[in-house]
């Protein structure tokens, strides 16, 4: 119980901060993805259940208040971000074998690759199956500055993530354990 009012807060707060403060300190348009660096974090450090059910509540948070500004009324799918963010969460669930706290390049090498396929499939869906076809110049002003921000942010709050699932995780763990 404890671990989903943690979590819920946290996707609460990091979508406050995306919206709200990120809008502030955003280069060109370009942001940081921290749902993407919670649902990366929570999909590897904690399985595939986890990074898929905190990569839903993720995306449906983006697909309902359109964090992108992609569903601005022009026949966009509903649920499309919530899916992204469940497969990104459940992939990087994949991984949860080869963490290890102290290891900092598996994590912000995952979220970097998860941001560069979140951009890619967006931009197919997007722009290419409506025959806009500047990859190039998409792939160099909005694909790349965004995991680069991202990535930088990561190196910064990933730490914070990894202390909190510290706390929270091993002492539920340790709870269902039998004495025996």
């Amino acid at each position: 119980m404890k671990k989903t009012i943690v979590t819920a807060l946290l996707v609460y707060f990091c979508f406050l901060l995306q919206t709200g403060v990120f809008q502030w300190i955003s280069f060109g348009g370009i942001m940081p993805n921290l749902l993407l660096i919670l649902t990366a974090s929570f999909g590897f450090m904690s399985g595939e259940k986890t990074g898929l059910l905190t990569g839903f509540a993720c995306g449906f948070l983006a697909d309902l208040f359109c964090v992108y500004g992609a569903g601005n009324g022009s026949g966009e799918l509903i649920g499309y971000y919530a899916l992204l963010y469940m497969l990104i969460g459940y992939l990087n669930g994949k991984f949860t074998r080869m963490f290890y706290p102290d290891d900092l390049k598996l994590p912000l090498f995952l979220i970097t690759v998860s941001d560069l396929s979140l951009n890619l499939i967006c931009y197919c869906v997007m722009f290419l199956l409506r025959a806009r076809l500047s990859f190039g110049y998409y792939f160099l002003h909005i694909i790349l500055p965004e995991a680069v921000y991202t990535l930088i942010v990561a190196f910064l709050a990933y730490p914070l993530l990894l202390a909190v699932h510290k706390r929270i995780w091993p002492s539920e763990r340790g709870s269902n354990e039998s004495p025996c």
